[in-house]
């Protein structure tokens, strides 16, 4: 990486010109606790996980003065630095949790990163120059205007994706100015989570936390710490947590939970605490000497995610060889150094759009990408025997398997579903084209193999373990070759390079597809799976854990099929819709004292 971003820091801490932050702003985080000696020994929450949704909830619930909430998260408190905020530069290293699944048979026993970062919206229209070179509505219905989220457009594009629609449109895919009214498909020109008024990101951080650090006593933030189990009584209610610093490990602390423990550790994670604390499969815990407290079959199966190939192209445009392209961040630093003051400048540039990644994507239909073959794709899918596409245990366990068998029909239909996207081709003026099958058949798991709360769990992607997965993902580097070949790009010399159009066969384009994807796209889910228990379910429809009473699971781990987007607005939106589950669990009891029924529990 060639960015040389140390002597930008300084300015950027300094002040950012449209008075995004300040130095003030670094150091007013009074409601972080750097000694555990300073926490109090009960909260009436206790918040497993200090990312999206969990900043998101906690915030939700200490707006109630008199309720107490302890977020314990893994990761450090960012400060602020040009790769947090600026959108065009790289995420510092030290905020990533990252590792690798066990080899893909399905991707020539290649290992995979599983990443892991330690909606109420306010939407701004585009500037007038963006928003009349692109396909943007000017109906402002489908959006929020004073949610803490910030969402927006780069005031900057790269000028050759122009012609990005212009091909799309060329060979019968039309441009949609409006993907926000529930039919998020064809070629548009999306939002980010940026803020409009100074052009950098908006995160939980900086939606949730920042806002209020320093404001809300009852609201306390330890860092780099990690959670080794959850303290269930035999009553079978979740009282508190241990846990370690990341420093110390050999000295176990505990915290206790007046109302509810909330995971919200993500998809990769949050089973395996649920695991190390006796949550889960019977045969899995008892073989590693764990007391099981709940058997839970589900926890840790059902995991999947994106599978995303990188493809690669070439432009002969004489435009990017003056304006620049994304490649440019790593071969041309005195092209970074202009770009980066031009961005502290008056915000505006290529540093506006964000690092390695755009706003102009295509979401395809299975009946788009392949108008004549979606029928056979659907009906071989169909017929396809599940057992051998799944883990070994969710292959002979009956609740899981009805699940996979349930959840396929529902994919099926959707297949067939003009209106739902399979398939996410995103073009960031790079000479890098990533395809993306945005909701695959296959599955794997997230198990531990060890009773060590410390030691990573396994991560198995189950990446093409489906064999219509593959018969897809050919079918889209065909349309990314149509695409490609489209009548506008060749007028300005676009050509493919990778994989090369010396792969023609369709078992060429499976072996290539097979090089060349990873498992992710960063959107892990399914973990800990909204359905009922019968399914293989985890929690209900409340995200309370089948079994455990003052248990909710809060993250994307209760997805039980990943849509077909990113997902971190649906992340948002299961996070706000707990304040309200929670409201409702504390209101039931005072207007049923009888009791109501907990279907599956």
């Amino acid at each position: 990486m060639y960015l040389s971003i140390g002597r930008w820091s300084a300015v950027l801490l300094l002040c950012f010109r449209t008075g995004l932050v300040c130095c003030q702003t670094l150091v007013n985080r009074a409601n972080v606790v750097d000694q555990t000696s300073d926490l109090k020994h009960r909260y009436d929450y206790v918040v497993i996980g200090g990312g999206t949704s969990g900043l998101t909830v906690a915030n939700r619930l200490t707006e109630d003065p008199s309720v107490s909430v302890l977020v314990i998260e893994y990761g450090p408190i960012d400060n602020l630095e040009p790769g947090v905020l600026v959108p065009g530069l790289p995420p510092p290293k030290e905020y990533s949790r990252n590792y690798m699944s066990v080899p893909q048979s399905g991707l020539n026993n290649h290992s995979q990163p599983v990443y892991s970062a330690a909606v109420s919206e306010t939407f701004t229209p585009p500037s007038a120059e963006i928003a009349a070179e692109y396909p943007i509505s000017s109906d402002l219905g489908p959006h929020g205007t004073d949610g803490p989220v910030q969402s927006s457009f780069p005031n900057y594009q790269y000028p050759v994706l122009k012609y990005f629609y212009k091909a799309w449109n060329s060979i019968g895919v039309p441009s949609n100015p409006q993907p926000n009214t529930g039919r998020a498909v064809d070629a548009f020109y999306s939002t980010l989570s940026e803020s409009a008024l100074n052009q950098s990101r908006s995160s939980a951080d900086t939606a949730y936390f920042r806002p209020i650090a320093g404001k809300r006593p009852n609201f306390h933030l330890l860092p780099l710490h990690s959670v080794t189990k959850i303290m269930v009584d035999k009553k079978k209610r979740a009282t508190g947590v241990q846990y370690v610093s990341r420093n110390n490990t050999k000295v176990v602390q505990s915290v206790s939970a007046k109302q509810e423990v909330i995971l919200a550790a993500g998809a990769p994670r949050s089973p395996q605490i649920l695991q190390v604390s006796g949550i889960g499969p019977r045969k899995l815990l008892a073989g590693l000497g764990i007391e099981v407290v709940e058997d839970l079959p589900g926890v840790g199966y059902n995991f999947h995610d994106q599978p995303a190939m990188f493809t690669g192209v070439t432009c002969e445009w004489t435009w990017t060889s003056r304006v620049g392209h994304p490649d440019w961040y790593f071969s041309n630093q005195s092209w970074v150094d202009q770009q980066l003051a031009l961005y502290y400048e008056n915000r505006t540039g290529p540093v506006t759009q964000a690092y390695l990644s755009g706003t102009t994507v295509a979401f395809l239909s299975l009946q788009t990408l392949t108008p004549n073959n979606y029928h056979s794709l659907i009906s071989s899918a169909r017929s396809t025997s599940l057992p051998p596409t799944l883990p070994p245990f969710a292959a002979t366990e009956p609740t899981i398997l009805s699940g996979y068998k349930a959840q396929q029909r529902l994919l099926l239909d959707s297949y067939a579903s003009p209106s739902v996207a399979v398939h996410e081709l995103a073009a960031s003026g790079g000479e890098t084209i990533p395809l993306v099958l945005l909701k695959p058949l296959s599955r794997g798991s997230v198990l531990i193999n060890t009773s060590d709360p410390l030691a990573d769990p396994v991560f198995d992607y189950g990446t093409f373990k489906h064999p219509v997965d593959m018969k897809v993902f050919v079918e889209i580097v065909k349309t990314f070759r149509r695409f490609v070949d489209a009548e506008p790009w060749r007028a300005v010399g676009l050509r493919e390079t990778k994989p090369g159009l010396q792969v023609q066969s369709d078992s060429a384009i499976e072996e290539a597809v097979r090089e060349m994807t990873q498992s992710t796209w960063s959107h892990p889910v399914g973990t800990c799976a909204m359905m009922p228990r019968g399914l293989g379910g985890v929690v209900d429809s409340g995200l309370r854990v089948y079994g455990i009473n003052g248990l909710r699971v809060v993250d994307a781990g209760v997805m039980p099929t990943v849509p077909g987007t990113h997902t971190s607005s649906t992340v948002y939106a299961v996070a706000e819709k707990v304040r309200v589950l929670i409201l409702f669990s504390v209101i039931t009891p005072l207007l049923f004292p009888n009791g109501v029924g907990r279907s599956g529990r």
